[in-house]
């Protein structure tokens, strides 16, 4: 296995607890979403024309969205999925109550990404507001 960079190191990250982290990529995440829609409304001319835009290029964003979800679940299922499978092999159990939650925890989030989707479609085609 090759050798981790030294940022990547646990130790180095074991001050923060997880919910300082999780807040704090929400709030950089929600920053970003701002930065690029104010940045996108000022190029557009103004927040309507902003709107104006977003919803003709709706058909492309689906198609962005399904292709990196494809990337997404490519890079899982060919790379890190295997990584996770042989470390939780070195389990007690074999890894058998960790492959069992792993497995509940794809079908989750499949069903989640396939929700919203479906909604973004239905709302996209006029069939709720």
């Amino acid at each position: 296995m090759p050798e981790r960079p030294a940022w990547y190191h646990p130790a180095r990250w074991s001050h923060l607890s997880r919910w300082t982290l999780f807040l704090s990529l929400w709030a950089i995440l929600l920053g970003l979403s701002l930065a690029v829609t104010t940045i996108g409304s000022l190029l557009a001319g103004g927040l309507q024309e902003w709107h104006a835009l977003m919803t003709r290029l709706t058909p492309w964003w689906v198609v962005w969205r399904l292709g990196l979800y494809l990337v997404i679940g490519a890079l899982y299922w060919r790379r890190w999925r295997p990584r996770i499978l042989d470390s939780v092999a070195r389990d007690q159990d074999g890894g058998a109550a960790a492959r069992y939650r792993l497995r509940r925890s794809e079908r989750a989030v499949v069903i989640v990404i396939a929700t919203l989707e479906l909604f973004n479609i239905l709302s996209y085609a006029g069939g709720t507001q």
